[in-house]
């Protein structure tokens, strides 16, 4: 009977090992359900406050590989504008998106690209593009710094604004005001995304000037 009982608990301490091997393998993979539950309602907050609209969030997942969890979201009033919101540690807020490089190819970044060209009309059009720093791989001139110098995610999207002539020959004054008045222009459109306006006559030019306007508005000139 004794020796019935020491089998009985042996096999019950042993499934209950597999139980939590089985479970430690699955979170390793997939996270875990409370974390997830977690992550979805800080993401929802996040994307809501930065952009200030009401958002769809969906599909939360876990990245195994970067052991962080990423969700796709959409404005409630456009189903289409599908973009990806991630964990990022290196984030004030702890989380970053691409929804200025989504909403960029669309027809509602038409009055953004207005504006913006209006300030700068001699902006390189082929250029203009929205990507994600990780995307681009890029460095254009031997002064202008590396993002991490800047502590920008390399999952940030930013929009190049490149003007080919020369820094020195310019209005300086003049083009600084046209960084304000966009940097405001950005705040009131709910837009929070990192432009860079860079000055040079060739890629390689060693006198190329280089402004970032923040997602936080602050002008950095380099």
């Amino acid at each position: 009977m004794r020796a019935i009982k020491a089998t009985k608990i042996i096999l019950l301490i042993f499934a209950g090992l597999i139980l939590i091997f089985s479970f430690y393998a699955y979170s390793v993979f997939y996270g875990t359900p409370w974390e997830k539950q977690k992550h979805e309602k800080n993401m929802y907050n996040y994307i809501t406050e930065k952009y200030q609209t009401d958002f769809v969030l969906r599909k939360i997942s876990y990245n195994f590989l970067s052991e962080t969890y990423q969700g796709y979201a959409y404005p409630k009033e456009n189903s289409n504008l599908l973009f990806i919101v991630e964990q990022d540690m290196d984030s004030p807020e702890g989380y970053l998106d691409n929804y200025p490089k989504v909403m960029w190819d669309t027809e509602l970044a038409r009055n953004l690209k207005g504006q913006i060209k209006e300030l700068f009309p001699d902006l390189d059009e082929g250029m203009f593009k929205a990507q994600q720093i990780k995307d681009k791989g890029e460095i254009f001139g031997p002064n202008i710094p590396t993002y991490e110098e800047l502590n920008i995610s390399t999952l940030t999207s930013s929009i190049p604004i490149d003007i080919k002539t020369n820094w020195a020959l310019l209005n300086q004054q003049n083009e600084v005001q046209k960084m304000k008045k966009l940097s405001l222009f950005l705040k009131e459109a709910r837009f929070p995304v990192l432009i860079e306006v860079r000055y040079y006559e060739n890629e390689m030019n060693e006198n190329a000037k280089v402004f970032f306007i923040t997602e936080e508005g602050e002008i950095i000139e380099k």
